[in-house]
């Protein structure tokens, strides 16, 4: 079979798995299990080992992802339902300062993104934004966009949040793939900010959201230091686990650490940890029933396209893709490094979904990291930028922002879609020179 048959069956059917997502509005996980089946029946696949090979790829992708993206949206769960992201916001607006607020909107939403879905962040804070943007006498399409662009960014980026836990199927560990994410994850954002502060076109707040920011401000809330224990509890682990079995491998603490600082213990016990927040209810069937329930359905969808992208990863590599790539690579000398960035962008525009453009493109590119000559840590960091690009109308966290913040379309597309594709370059910008310095 030909390098280039290879890349042109492959080429189609991740067109058709855009096209079924987009256009024909089916549902990722079947898109990406229909597309999957085409690329084994055009490789020649054996037909009674398809089915097989399937099962393979989704559970050596769900026994590294699944408890972690589960434990990960419960913490969310707890910190959205006990005031613990409103408390992290008032105490970041409090330390920047009236002059300082876009800043510190930007930081506090850029904390919450790493537990929190980007969209639920907006849907959260954005009574308090809104307040702040009449007091300060800003725009929302300013102080809206930036509400977003922090939460976007480290939700593309840092895990624990879905898109981000595809690091595990580049094989990265949980502490490079935080560490790194944060570092990138601080130049994108303050890139966005910048380019917020250049949103001064007039656009007010709406009233009903101010109005819920006056009727909820003498509620009490977690204090700040409580509120942000359970998210840094689990990075501590995490960075700890890394550094004694980096100082002291093979020894009795060094055991103990691997297990305490695993991605499932280290998350187990920020969510522990986080039913302080929740005081005498933490008993109550509401906390330990309906929370969990909750969280469980939100974390359904980004395993199952996770485990997808695990099963066409597995038909990839059988048809040597990664070789008709290499190829293609060296013939139009296109840096490796530059691919993944594409393929997560591309996916991104056309299907609207950030951590489906993470996800997805990890499961492509994994298979192809030797012939792309980059390293995982690189693959993810290009993965994660590239899916930052354009933000646009057919995304879900586009219209929150947009109609949330009082924008019109147009208005949307050059603040959101401008901010967004900001944070991405730069991001994908300083993956690109770390990679070809020698550092990632």
């Amino acid at each position: 079979m030909s390098s280039a048959y290879v890349l042109i069956a492959f080429a189609v059917c991740i067109l058709l798995m855009i096209l079924f997502i987009s256009k024909w509005k089916i549902h990722p996980v079947t898109s990406i299990l229909v597309a999957t089946i085409i690329l084994a029946i055009s490789i020649g696949t054996p037909w009674d080992k398809i089915e097989g090979i399937i099962n393979k790829g989704m559970s050596d992708t769900l026994k590294s992802i699944a408890i972690v993206i589960v434990l990960g949206c419960i913490l969310g769960k707890v910190l959205e339902e006990t005031g613990a992201a409103v408390s992290i916001t008032k105490a970041t607006v409090k330390l920047f300062g009236e002059k300082r607020v876009l800043w510190a909107i930007l930081l506090a939403s850029g904390i919450l993104g790493i537990p929190i879905w980007a969209d639920t962040v907006v849907i959260l804070l954005i009574p308090i934004v809104s307040n702040l943007a009449l007091q300060t006498n800003k725009s929302m399409m300013s102080y809206g966009t930036a509400l977003y662009m922090g939460a976007l960014v480290t939700a593309s980026l840092v895990p624990p949040t879905p898109g981000p836990v595809a690091a595990a199927l580049l094989h990265l560990p949980l502490s490079d793939a935080i560490m790194w994410g944060v570092l990138i994850s601080i130049p994108s954002v303050f890139a966005a900010g910048l380019y917020c502060l250049t949103l001064k076109e007039p656009v007010a707040p709406q009233d009903e959201y101010i109005k819920s920011a006056e009727a909820s401000k003498d509620k009490p809330l977690p204090s700040v230091g409580t509120s942000l224990a359970p998210i840094v509890l689990p990075l501590v682990l995490i960075f700890l686990n890394t550094g004694i079995n980096a100082m002291f491998p093979d020894t009795a603490v060094a055991k103990v650490f691997k297990f305490i600082g695993s991605p499932l213990a280290a998350l187990l016990a920020g969510c522990l940890f986080s039913l302080v927040l929740t005081g005498a209810e933490w008993r109550s069937k509401k906390v330990m029933n309906d929370w969990v329930e909750s969280a469980l359905r939100s974390s359904a969808m980004p395993i199952m396209v996770t485990a997808m992208g695990g099963a066409l990863a597995a038909f990839i590599k059988n048809a040597g893709v990664a070789n008709a790539v290499a190829e293609t690579v060296v013939q139009f000398s296109i840096p490796g490094i530059i691919i993944p960035i594409l393929i997560a962008a591309l996916i991104h525009v056309i299907t609207g979904s950030n951590a489906l453009g993470v996800m997805t493109a990890a499961a492509l590119v994994e298979p192809m990291l030797g012939a792309l000559g980059i390293s995982p840590l690189a693959a993810f960091l290009a993965c994660g930028t590239g899916a930052l690009m354009f933000k646009h109308a057919n995304s879900s966290g586009f219209w929150v922002t947009v109609t949330m913040s009082n924008m019109d379309i147009r208005q949307g597309i050059r603040a959101v879609g401008g901010g967004s594709t900001v944070a991405g370059f730069t991001g994908a910008a300083l993956t690109v020179i770390l990679h070809f310095a020698g550092i990632i």
